[in-house]
């Protein structure tokens, strides 16, 4: 058997003798969105090629592609990860940001062909797909709340009106939610992360956002939404 240091490729900054930090292991999906992460996690396809499909990743995954795809067997509207810490739910995240974002082109990217194959699909449509990051949200002009924000993302200011005038101090309903989804007029994928992390920080939020997740949960129930 051949050593495994004649096999394997090493990082370039092993190969070349220089340290690197180790947050760049560390995957912020707020920076993925915001084009600012590390080329190995902005790039669909650097990323794919360095990614292991796991068989938690790939039911995942598969189950949300499903969804997307306007099936309804073996998928749920709403999904949660629950793992231990570097377990795998960030990274989770970043390839159903991806391969949503990447639609019908998805498939050429290292492994998703298998990974529809696997599904029982035969491509991703584009979705409109929507980010949250707890740890990294703060209300700003044209975000003032979680909802607000979620809602320019999925369709823009047609999103933002069809929460209503109120949506600047109440948490939407499931009527307000569902014309935010219309509007949006494809299927659409909701990525949440570091949740608590934002109710800790944001304390005078909590209540209302709590009944928006709520809605949304309700909202998201029998649609093509996927949280």
């Amino acid at each position: 058997m051949e050593p495994w240091y004649k096999i394997v490729t090493l990082r370039k900054e092993v190969r070349e003798g220089r340290s690197f930090s180790p947050d760049e292991f560390a995957i912020a999906l707020e920076q993925v969105v915001a084009k600012t992460a590390p080329v190995d996690y902005r790039d669909p396809a650097q990323f794919f090629s360095r990614t292991c499909f796991t068989r938690a990743l790939k039911e995942h995954a598969g189950m949300v592609l499903r969804r997307l795809s306007g099936k309804t067997e073996n998928t749920a509207p709403v999904l949660t990860l629950i793992t231990q810490f570097g377990g795998g739910k960030t990274h989770t995240l970043t390839s159903l940001y991806h391969i949503a974002n990447a639609g019908v082109e998805a498939a050429r990217l290292s492994g998703v062909s298998n990974l529809l194959n696997e599904a029982g699909i035969a491509e991703t449509p584009p979705a409109r797909v929507g980010v949250f990051v707890g740890n990294a949200w703060d209300p700003a002009k044209g975000r003032e709340t979680p909802w607000i924000d979620l809602a320019r993302q999925l369709a823009g200011d047609q999103g933002v009106a069809a929460l209503g005038a109120v949506a600047r101090t109440t948490p939407p309903g499931t009527d307000a939610l569902a014309k935010v989804f219309a509007v949006a007029d494809a299927p659409v994928l909701l990525l949440f992360d570091e949740v608590l992390n934002f109710v800790n920080r944001h304390r005078d939020m909590a209540e209302h956002f709590h009944a928006f997740l709520q809605n949304l949960t309700v909202a998201v129930t029998g649609t093509l939404g996927r949280l």
